[in-house]
């Protein structure tokens, strides 16, 4: 047995080392987020809760037991006797109150709304959960993608800032020459450590959505140079998204309350069932009796109501509407930054850091074999560091603007990097 559990260890826990060393992916980042995010929970629970009050919504009021006694003689020789005269009765009944039919309908709609906004709710906390995570997850690769190529200028620079030490050892260069090689080197190291610490900060981020899971390895930052969904599209639809669909929620609420302040002018009625037992020598009684009410002063208490909820229903109407300017405007925008953020990475990549990086290597064997100055090699490696930086940061807005276009619907806030190239 003992060597069965040594064997079972052996094989377990490599497995479990190569599962907690597995590269973390923007895909998997945001299931874990909405896999533990708290809104969820929250969320779940009071669309359970809604949904529970809309089966009671609208039904029959409970019936009601009437026990009780009618004239009971409380002076003279009968006094207290239950009996002896003909008048006093021991009742006993049932009543029922019958709510007007549109109104029990217009509570059932109501509590319906309720259940519907609850889970639009829910939907509009996933999409931010998984939009949140993934800018989170995305800003963490960006920064420590430019420490790693920052932390690769380092060795070139130093072996250049030895050779100069050497030279001036020798006395073949100045001592500000070798200063300023040095100071370079600082520099850069000073960028490292202001890296460093962004990334630190990125990665505490990454750690409020899906807890210890921040601490493995990232893999690398996905291109972003499609969307799971043409721009075009999301323009069009952009009433369906989650951040829409709560108002819709929130509209039908307060159409079914201007219907259920309508049927407050619909009279109730009730209906009262009892049977009265008297005394030995006379005979029992039974009573059927109906209430109806008189809804006769609309004017100052029904229709008063009546215009509130018809000014509130215009107000979520409108700011449905203003909602669906500003979601319109914010697709745009997003659209935009992520279409320019494309084009100046494309220009990064394929331009602008090849030359700066055949610049710096040039720069530093033509100083080595005598044939340029120290200022345009320390140029040429401090314009490379911050070109590096520079792309980070547009790596870093275009991955959020991509995943402010990818994460809209809640069906999206699941496995949208299998459509990510």
């Amino acid at each position: 047995m003992h060597w069965l559990i040594r064997l079972l260890l052996f094989v377990a826990f490599p497995v479990a080392a190569a599962a907690a060393s597995e590269p973390l992916s923007l895909d998997e980042a945001v299931s874990l987020a909405l896999a533990a995010a708290p809104q969820l929970a929250a969320g779940d629970a009071n669309a359970d809760a809604m949904r529970s009050r809309a089966t009671s919504a609208g039904r029959l009021p409970d019936p009601r037991v009437i026990i009780g006694i009618d004239n009971l003689p409380v002076e003279g020789p009968e006094a207290w006797s239950t009996g002896a005269d003909a008048m006093t009765m021991q009742r006993f009944g049932f009543m029922q109150e019958f709510p007007a039919r549109a109104k029990r309908q217009s509570e059932q709609e109501r509590a319906e709304a309720d259940a519907v906004l609850a889970g639009a709710e829910r939907n509009e906390a996933s999409v931010a959960v998984a939009r949140e995570a993934a800018r989170a997850w995305i800003g963490s690769a960006a920064i420590e993608a430019a420490l790693a190529d920052l932390e690769q200028l380092r060795p070139d620079l130093e072996l250049g800032a030895t050779a100069i030490r050497a030279a001036l050892a020798s006395g073949t260069t100045s001592a500000t020459e070798a200063l300023a090689a040095e100071a370079a080197v600082a520099r850069l190291g000073n960028r490292i450590l202001e890296m460093q610490g962004e990334a630190q900060f990125a990665r505490a981020e990454l750690s409020r959505w899906i807890g210890d899971e921040a601490a493995r390895p990232l893999a690398a930052v996905p291109a972003f140079d499609r969307l799971p969904t043409p721009g075009a599209a999301l323009l069009a639809e952009s009433g369906r998204h989650a951040a829409i669909q709560s108002l819709d929620a929130k509209v039908a609420a307060a159409r079914a309350d201007l219907d259920l302040a309508r049927a407050a002018r619909r009279p109730d009625w009730s209906a009262e069932l009892t049977y009265g037992k008297r005394g030995p020598g006379f005979e029992d009684m039974a009573s059927l009796e109906f209430t109806v009410g008189l809804p006769i002063f609309a004017r100052n208490r029904q229709n008063p109501e009546i215009a509130a909820r018809s000014a509130e229903l215009r107000r979520a109407e409108a700011d449905r509407e203003a909602m669906v300017r500003a979601h319109t405007a914010e697709l745009r925008q997003a659209l935009v930054e992520w279409e320019q953020a494309g084009a100046r990475l494309d220009r990064y990549e394929h331009e602008l850091l090849p030359l700066a990086r055949e610049r710096s290597r040039t720069a530093l064997a033509a100083y080595r074999a005598g044939r340029s100055e120290l200022r345009l090699v320390l140029d040429a490696f401090e314009d490379e560091a911050e070109l590096l930086v520079e792309r980070a940061g547009i790596t870093g807005a275009r991955g959020r603007a991509w995943a402010s276009l990818a994460y809209l619907e809640p069906q999206q806030a699941t496995a949208i990097e299998k459509d990510t190239p």
